[in-house]
């Protein structure tokens, strides 16, 4: 009889990924796979731990599935970055636990669950890059390509390097090849991640070369939306931006996390001072390119100045979104060693204040295009008296982080559609339409 296994998916789209390639691969090996941690003979956990709040999320996922084996008698197995981070203490945390595979050995969870590999170290840095036995997890035409694993930077914030090894690329060949059976399967956007998209083909092309598989990827023609995410500033280059602002199915929109504006925190962060310039330079020059960026507040040292200078930066009108978080502090990371550390209660009042002064910014950049004319995707139709809500998102708008266009219909239209609708301003960040 075939083994039931249900897979917990936590944390960004990177796991969301890794987790679709695992169970594409299980599925390979001829277990079936569930929806529900419930009806599972096997529940695998795929987990987060890059911040503080996904450490307890994945922790608290864990323990649900150890109460289901009490109950039950179902076996739990552990995935991805909690293992790799905790290495030994994992078997002290959760010595229920039936087995477990760290981030560089996610390909022998099949063997682990056949209990083939007993004794083994499953504890290698490092991530599954590819699978041509990918399972999507959205029934909307929307998918993540991941070009690349690890990260060579060394901001004293993040564990990334510890829990995922050395940046390494995909081939061109691969990816090209992925995005074509991805568009083959139906999907029509495609959003690129990595832990550093822009450093993509310097270890194995002698230099970036994103701007070229950027170009390959342009050339699917079932491909609608091609976006970028996580771009590192130092690695953008004016090739890559010739190509985002020329491309037509590549969309003008570009997420560049600068973490800070203050040059003194950014040197503590061990993160690029020129960062500011590089932003500055980008919007004189390609206006039309859409920015995201994300930011920390209360890192250690941070003080009410640093604060004001970020503000300050942000007021300047360059990004269109921002995503502000909290410090999260990690004991293994050089900024843990940091003097002068933030109460959480002062972080917290700095993001709501960043947040405030952005939401002012955005405010103001979706006023300036009311009247004009956008497509849209169209991800959620919900009947409502006689009429019909939609929720879509334009195309500088990535899934599920940057608000989503609202707007009426006298007809159900299929979640996956692409429309035109004219702008008609801003509710929070919901972009109020109207259907052209």
């Amino acid at each position: 009889m075939m083994l039931k296994v249900a897979v917990v998916v936590l944390g960004c789209p990177k796991n969301t990924v890794e987790a679709e390639y695992l169970i594409g691969m299980l599925g390979n090996k001829n277990f079936a796979i569930c929806a529900d941690t419930s009806d599972a003979d096997v529940i695998v956990v795929h987990t987060c731990s890059f911040i503080d709040s996904a450490r307890k999320e994945s922790e608290q996922s864990i323990n649900d599935a150890l109460k289901l084996k009490r109950e039950k008698g179902v076996k739990v197995f552990v995935s991805g970055c909690l293992p790799q981070l905790l290495k030994d203490d994992i078997k002290k945390s959760f010595p229920e636990i039936d087995g477990y595979v760290g981030t560089g050995s996610l390909n022998k969870l099949p063997f682990l669950l056949q209990n083939k590999l007993a004794g083994e170290d499953l504890l290698e840095a490092g991530g599954l890059n590819d699978s041509k036995f990918r399972f999507l997890s959205s029934s909307l035409p929307s998918a993540y390509l991941k070009i690349a694993e690890g990260c060579n930077h060394k901001c004293s914030f993040c564990i990334i390097p510890d829990l995922r090894g050395k940046y390494e690329s995909r081939s061109i060949a691969s990816l090209v090849a992925e995005a074509k059976t991805l568009a083959a399967s139906g999907v029509k956007e495609l959003s690129l991640i990595a832990q550093d998209t822009t450093c993509f083909g310097a270890d194995i092309y002698d230099r970036p070369a994103l701007d070229k598989l950027l170009s390959k990827l342009s050339d699917i023609d079932a491909l609608k939306w091609i976006r970028l995410m996580y771009a590192y500033p130092t690695t953008i280059t004016d090739s890559l931006l010739d190509v985002i602002s020329n491309g037509s199915n590549i969309c003008r929109y570009l997420d560049i996390p600068i973490q800070h504006a203050s040059i003194r925190v950014l040197e503590a962060m061990k993160r690029p001072a020129g960062t500011l310039k590089i932003i500055e330079k980008i919007k004189n020059k390609y206006p039309e390119i859409v920015l995201r960026t994300s930011v920390i507040t209360g890192f250690p040292g941070e003080t009410d100045k640093d604060v004001a200078e970020l503000i300050d930066f942000l007021k300047k009108g360059y990004f269109r979104y921002v995503g502000v978080f909290e410090y999260s502090n990690q004991e293994k990371t050089a900024a843990s060693k940091l003097k002068n550390h933030i109460t959480p209660e002062v972080a917290a009042r700095r993001r709501v204040a960043v947040e405030t002064a952005q939401y002012e910014v955005f405010e103001k950049d979706i006023n300036s295009i009311v009247g004009s004319t956008e497509e849209v995707f169209v991800e959620r139709c919900v009947k409502s008296g006689e009429r019909h809500v939609l929720t879509a998102r334009a195309s500088f708008q990535a899934p599920d982080i940057d608000g989503n266009v609202i707007f009426d219909s006298k007809k159900p239209v299929k979640a996956g559609t692409f429309l035109k609708v004219e702008i008609k301003g801003a509710k929070g960040y919901s972009i109020k339409a109207e259907l052209l």
